[in-house]
Formats: C-alpha cells, sequence, structure tokens
C-alpha cells in the first residue's frame, strides 16, 4: 500500500504543480511525469506479470532511455510500458467495477505473490514535518526530517516555490 500510495502522490503533485505553472504562466518551467511498471532490479525481485507480452519487466536500460527522450524532449507524461496508456484511459472511463474486473484479468494484485525484494526488513517509519517557505498563491512548502530514514536518504528537502 504505501508504494503505491507514493506513487499515487506523485501523479498528484504533478499534476498540481503542472495547473499551478500553467495558471502562473511560468513558461521556463517544465516538469516530466514518468509512470514505469516494474523494472527488472533487485527492488523487484521475484514479480511476475501475467501479461508478459502487454506488461512485461522492464530492464533498467530501456527505462532510462525512456525517462532520457521525455525529459529532453519535454513530454509532460512517460507510462512505461506503452500499454499503461491504455489501462490509465480505461480506468479513467470505465465503471470502477469494470477496471477491477480489467484488473483481475491481467493479474494487476497477484504480481507480488512471488516478491522477494530487495530487503526483509522493514525500514522504520519516517516521520516529516512540513513547514511553510513562504506565503504564495500557492502555499510552497518544505519537508524536513524529523527522523532519518534508512542510511541511504539522510536527508529529504523539497521546496516548491514560484519561478
Amino acid at each position: 500500500v504505501d508504494y503505491c500510495a507514493s506513487k499515487y502522490g506523485a501523479v498528484g503533485i504533478h499534476e498540481s504543480l503542472s495547473a499551478e505553472f500553467r495558471k502562473l504562466k511560468a513558461t521556463g518551467v517544465k516538469t516530466t511525469l514518468i509512470c514505469p511498471y516494474y523494472i527488472n532490479t533487485g527492488m523487484f525481485d521475484g514479480v511476475e506479470t501475467k501479461s508478459p507480452i502487454l506488461m512485461p519487466l522492464q530492464e533498467p536500460e530501456y527505462v532510462v532511455r525512456c525517462i532520457l527522450e521525455a525529459v529532453l524532449t519535454n513530454k509532460e507524461e512517460m507510462q512505461i510500458p506503452r500499454f499503461m496508456y491504455f489501462c490509465t484511459a480505461f480506468a479513467a472511463i470505465l465503471p470502477t467495477e469494470a477496471s477491477r474486473i480489467l484488473a483481475d484479468y491481467f493479474g494487476v494484485s497477484d504480481t507480488m505473490d512471488t516478491f522477494v525484494g530487495r530487503d526483509t526488513q522493514p525500514n522504520p517509519p519516517m516521520t516529516v514535518k512540513v513547514v511553510p517557505v513562504r506565503e504564495t498563491t500557492f502555499t510552497p512548502i518544505s519537508l524536513e526530517p524529523v527522523n532519518k530514514a534508512p542510511a541511504e536518504a539522510d536527508a529529504i528537502a523539497v521546496k516548491v516555490a514560484p519561478v
């Protein structure tokens, strides 16, 4: 749940920032949302897809090429593999129950059944406090860690401010 929630949050913040930049006519600011399916790395060891032709595990080198292409050509969004565009469109127009039936058919909820993962020890929870940077029309924020995350992430600091 936490992994999916973070991805959903990335989509939401991208959509919000993009809308705000358009409103502010901040033409010098570009954003690119990258939505890859599972990438064949240690993070997803053991993950299996029921639809390897439509939704294969992605090789890291391919994903990097797609990301570079998207950023360098100012694409607003890149979904990898391309079949994910159809999934997103269907989820948006189909009734919820129909979307769930398709998800079951493609085995979306079963992909993690054989998951081994990179680490068997859960990471300790991280607490962050939200601190206003300065007041503007869209209230930029800064995230500062209250306690440290795992060793590879000593700090998280995100500042959002108009250009």
